[in-house]
């Protein structure tokens, strides 16, 4: 199984998006409307995650909800997608820092501070305590690599 999912969201629509950085104890919280199949409308929910490794945006440019069919709030169990969305977001911390500034990089020294892989290997190590997952909203999709969430 790739996934499974943890929450119908159907076509949820995010309200706000939060992220308080603190290394790993970086917390994210989305405030979705979302349909409830129980109440039988739409309410307002708040999903929170704690523990945030990393989170990729894929925006909706193409203003329809093709995507947001996919009804929900998943948890991907892949470890190749939870390795390759931490190592995305360690190639952008360099790509970032290469565009805007004039650096000599050398990217065969392993003391370069651009190459230091002590945090992100740190986090491959304990890769199974973190879980990756992904809402789809009628705006695009959200993956957050996280210790644990919870919805208020």
């Amino acid at each position: 199984m790739k996934s499974k999912i943890l929450l119908r969201t159907h076509d949820a629509q995010m309200t706000a998006l939060k992220i308080t950085p603190k290394c790993d104890r970086t917390r994210i919280s989305f405030k979705l409307k979302l349909y409830d199949e129980t109440e039988k409308q739409i309410v307002a929910k708040e999903i929170v995650f704690t523990d945030v490794a990393a989170i990729e945006f894929r925006l909706n440019y193409f203003d329809n909800p093709i995507g947001a069919e996919v009804c929900g709030f998943y948890e991907i169990f892949d470890r190749a997608e939870k390795e390759k969305l931490l190592e995305s977001n360690f190639a952008a911390r360099k790509d970032e820092f290469l565009y805007h500034g004039d650096y000599d990089y050398d990217a065969n020294e392993p003391s370069d501070i651009l190459n230091y892989r002590e945090p992100i290997n740190k986090a491959l190590k304990s890769l199974d305590e973190y879980h990756l997952y992904s809402q789809q909203t009628t705006g695009g999709f959200y993956l957050i690599l996280s210790g644990a969430w919870k919805i208020q």
